[in-house]
Parts: structure tokens; sequence; C-alpha cells
């Protein structure tokens, strides 16, 4: 006769899940269809079925080194075939939401980030250091004369040492977090390696440039309802690419100014400053696009819980202050510009600073996911 276990449910991790957004879990009756209709879920990781009744058991330490949380990339395809409407997918994007703050570094920005009532704390602090830095220069109360130069008002070098210091934290904090994740998978893991992780980096790092499972998500979907996601794989390029080529136009400046003494505001033609722009455009109507889907299928689309909203509203407003501070130097209005530039400055610091604990850690445990994944010949999907 076989041994019987006893399953232990963590009913205040249920709790949590519930709190994060995540649907009504006895609605799940382990039919199958969610794992079925997944483009993307494999024969030897059929997610998310198992997740499913996981959550519904309480198993927190399983799902918290499930790899396929992470694999799924929401195309909300399980929710849209659901017959008894559990949306799977929710509780998918819950489960990462809950998987960040648990491996967040440290803990406490984990929590900082995800509940409304530290919001004024998040902005407060890169707002303060920036003040403190203004009134040792004495432009708190006296703005710079002349022609609009932003770096008359904030010294090039503070915001250096200050971005460099908080992102530096940010980037170590996040490895930290992966690492953290990967020895959870691969302790768990029964399978064998299958090149390892040094093998499947490159093809890992090529899928998420390429942006492959999110094309996969809507080339190989099954069946013809509308799963209000379709605009998932060209509106995570845009913000993907524009992102990039954003940071890229940040590195060029730091270098035109301290390696060839090229000093802003560079004109517009520039090649620099036309990457700059393109980028900034194709983030913001990659977030318009977001948006406008979040508000016009909130119900069919999936979960939008504050978290999910921060994010989205710090991205947005982040590219609109910055444009907004290009057309008032460029309208020659010092007042408006010198300000709406320093609180661009604040939602930069909010945005990178606090990587490793908003909805853009999915760079980095996603990432890890996927090549967990590929690192190894197959995933144990036992419960």
């Amino acid at each position: 006769m076989a041994d019987a276990t006893l399953v232990q449910p963590d009913l205040e991790f249920k709790r949590d899940i519930l709190s994060l957004g995540a649907h009504d879990l006895t609605s799940c009756y382990q039919c199958g269809t969610c794992s079925v209709v997944c483009p993307i879920s494999t024969d030897a990781d059929p997610f998310p079925r198992k997740e499913m009744i996981w959550v519904q058991w309480g198993l927190k330490d399983k799902l918290l080194i499930d790899p396929a949380v992470w694999l799924c990339h929401q195309c909300n395809l399980c929710n849209t075939y659901c017959p008894r409407d559990a949306k799977p997918a929710d509780v998918m994007s819950t489960l990462r939401d809950y998987s960040i703050t648990h491996y967040s570094v440290p803990g406490f920005m984990g929590k900082a980030v995800s509940r409304a009532k530290y919001l004024p704390l998040l902005f407060a602090f890169p707002a303060l250091i920036l003040l403190a830095v203004l009134a040792l220069l004495g432009n708190l109360t006296s703005l710079p004369t002349g022609q609009i130069v932003f770096s008359k008002f904030l010294p090039i070098i503070y915001i250096e040492v200050i971005f460099s210091l908080g992102v530096g934290a940010a980037a170590v904090n996040a490895i930290i977090g992966g690492l953290r994740y990967w020895k959870g998978m691969n302790d768990y893991s029964l399978a064998s390696e299958n090149g390892g992780p040094v093998k499947g980096f490159i093809p890992t790092l090529v899928d998420v440039l390429m942006h492959r499972k999110f094309k996969q998500c809507e080339e190989d979907r099954v069946g013809t309802r509308e799963s209000y996601k379709s605009h998932l794989h060209k509106s995570h390029l845009a913000v993907f690419y524009g992102f990039l080529g954003l940071v890229i136009t940040t590195t060029s400046v730091g270098i035109g100014i301290y390696a060839f003494g090229y000093l802003t505001p560079w004109p517009l033609w520039h090649p620099v400053k036309i990457l700059g722009n393109v980028s900034g455009a194709a983030v913001l109507a990659a977030c318009g696009i977001f948006l406008y889907h979040r508000l016009k299928g909130s119900e069919q689309g999936g979960k939008s819980t504050y978290w999910d909203w921060l994010f989205l509203w710090v991205l947005t407003l982040t590219t609109l202050t910055g444009f907004l501070s290009e057309i008032l130097r460029l309208a020659d209005i010092p007042p408006l510009a010198y300000w709406v530039y320093f609180i661009h400055l604040v939602f930069i610091f909010s945005l990178l600073v606090y990587i490793p604990y908003s909805k853009f850690a999915h760079l980095a445990y996603r990432f890890v996911a996927m090549l967990y994944s590929r690192s190894r010949a197959s995933t144990p999907s036992t419960t």
C-alpha cells in the first residue's frame, strides 16, 4: 500500500495571491483546457494546469521555484477558452508578481513597490536627493539665466553619480534575486542538464531579443476567439527596443561629453538626438496601446492591479516628461522647462532604480526561467 502524503496548504499564501488580483481559486476543476490551448506549453511542462492546482493546494514552495510561472507570456488564450472562467492567465500573472516580491533584495523594497501606501515615499526619495543638490548649487530658488541648458540647472556629473550608484545597486539586487530563483529551481529539478547555462545563454538571449515566444503565442494559437492580447508581440518589441534606444542615447551623450567635450544641448538633426526621439516615440506609442487595451477590455484582457498600472504610468510619464522638457526648452520657457526636467529625472530614477521590484523585473526573471528551461533536457511536471 502506497504511503499517504499529507498536504498542508499555506493559507496565508492563498490569501496573498487573491489580494494580488487572482480570480476565485475554487473555479478551476482541472479539465486541462488551459494547457491544451496554450501555444508554448509543452508535454514535458504542461502549464498552467498544474500551477492552478498547486495554488488551490497552497503549495507556495513549489510555485516559487517553478520555471513555468515565467515561461508563460500572458497570451490570455487560457482565459479565453476556460469553461469555468477560472482565469488561469491572471493566476500566472499574480504568481509572477508574488515571485518578484519574494526574491527581492532587500525584501522591504519588494513590498514597498507593490503597495500604494508607499508610493509617496518612493517618489520622495529621489526628489529629496535632487532637491538637496539644487540647494547646494543655489539653483533651488534662482534658476540659471540665458539659454536653457539643463546641465546648468543640474550638472551632468551630479546626475551621473546619483544614477550610477542607484542603478548599480539595482543591477546587483536584480542579479542576486535571479540567482536565488535559479538556485531554487536547480535544487528542485530532477531533469538532467542539456548543455548547461553557458551553452544555452546565447540562444536564450536571441529568443529574448527577437521576442520569439511572444511571436509563437500569436502564430501558434488555436481557435478563433479574441484573446485581447494579439498586440503583445509588436507592442513589447516597441517598448523593448525603444527603451534600449534610449539607453544607447543616454550612453552616447555621456561618451560625447566626457570623451570629446561635446556639451549638450545637441541639435535636433544629430543622429543620437534622432535616435532618442524615435526611441521615445516608440515607447510612448506602445504605452498608448497598452493603456488603450487595458481600458477598453480590462475584463476580457486579464487583471489590472495597482502594480500593473504603476509600472505602465511611470514608463508613460517618464517618456512624456522627457518630450515635454525638450519642447519647453525649444519654446524657451525656463521655469517650466527646468522643473519639468526635474520631474523627468525623478521618474527616470523611479523607473530604473526600482527595476528589481517592479514589472520591469520580468527582464531578469523571465530570462532566468527561459535559460534554465533550455539548459535542461526536460522540466519535471509531477504534482
